[in-house]
């Protein structure tokens, strides 16, 4: 099958690897054009616009940062693209409402539109173990499994469009609840002179243990966050989503603010591109 995938970052271009590794024909596109190259030399075939990119699949991946970065992609100064008999799969992550009205302009230009977030970083993209989440009509998800089922041996059948984003949302507010509470329990046994490995030892005995912990713990103890699958600014930008959503559902959200103010520390100290398990050194500064 022939199947466009428009923004080809770090996701973006793990889940184009696969696409090309299941034998589709794959058309990108790409803001930075040299983000392309690798996939050209793997098979991909580079579209000069979104606009093409679109007009030469019947299905078209996006996934692009933010909901900005859609509506520049999709309805930029080279025309309005024709979504007549064809569908657009929106796999980044965006907010309810916006996803929303994505689908209604989709569906104005007599396209068909359903929403995909995923969860899980390059690693289970490249392995087709991502947990893919699916809103909107169900005949969909049946028509496109072909689709999804590169990325996920089950995608999972949320609800309507909006429910997946808010799920997708719900999650990755977990993300930058546990990295940062980890990180100060991790301060708080490093300046107490405590042992990290005793800590650890009681943690994973506990109700209390997340995979994250011990996957996130090397990078602590290094202070190293190179190679990031998820940087830093990109878990802000959703943290921000989240604090938009639950706001507008009428939640406390004291906490998230919090969690807001932390992480646009570590952007500030220079760590936006890096995994973003740094917040570490906003929340346990080095000392002197």
């Amino acid at each position: 099958m022939q199947i466009s995938l428009i923004g080809t970052g770090l996701m973006g271009s793990a889940m184009t690897e696969r696409l090309l590794a299941f034998g589709h024909e794959v058309i990108v596109w790409n803001r930075t054009q040299e983000k392309t190259e690798p996939l050209r030399q793997q098979g991909a075939t580079v579209a000069r616009s979104a606009t093409e990119a679109i007009q030469a699949s019947v299905c078209t991946i996006l996934l692009l940062t933010d909901a900005s970065a859609i509506q520049q992609a999709l309805f930029a100064s080279d025309g309005r693209p024709d979504f007549q008999r064809r569908t657009i799969i929106q796999m980044g992550t965006i907010a309810p409402q916006e996803s929303i009205a994505l689908g209604q302009e989709i569906r104005l230009g007599l396209g068909e539109y359903l929403e995909a977030p995923v969860l899980g970083s390059i690693a289970e993209a490249k392995a087709g173990e991502l947990i893919v989440m699916v809103g909107g009509a169900a005949e969909m998800l049946d028509r496109w499994n072909i689709v999804l089922q590169c990325f996920s041996a089950e995608p999972l059948f949320v609800g309507p469009i909006g429910q997946a984003a808010a799920l997708k949302l719900a999650l990755n507010q977990l993300i930058a609840s546990h990295i940062t509470a980890f990180s100060l329990s991790l301060g708080m046994i490093q300046r107490s002179g405590g042992d990290v490995e005793t800590f650890m030892r009681v943690l994973r005995q506990s109700a209390l243990i997340t995979p994250m912990f011990d996957k996130k713990l090397p990078k602590l103890l290094a202070h190293d966050y190179t190679n990031p699958n998820f940087p830093t600014e990109h878990l802000l930008k959703d943290v921000n989503l989240c604090l938009q959503t639950a706001e507008s559902s009428h939640l406390d959200t004291s906490v998230l603010q919090g969690i807001k103010t932390i992480f646009e520390k570590a952007v500030g100290q220079g760590l936006p591109n890096q995994d973003y398990s740094s917040v570490f050194e906003t929340i346990v500064p080095r000392e002197n």
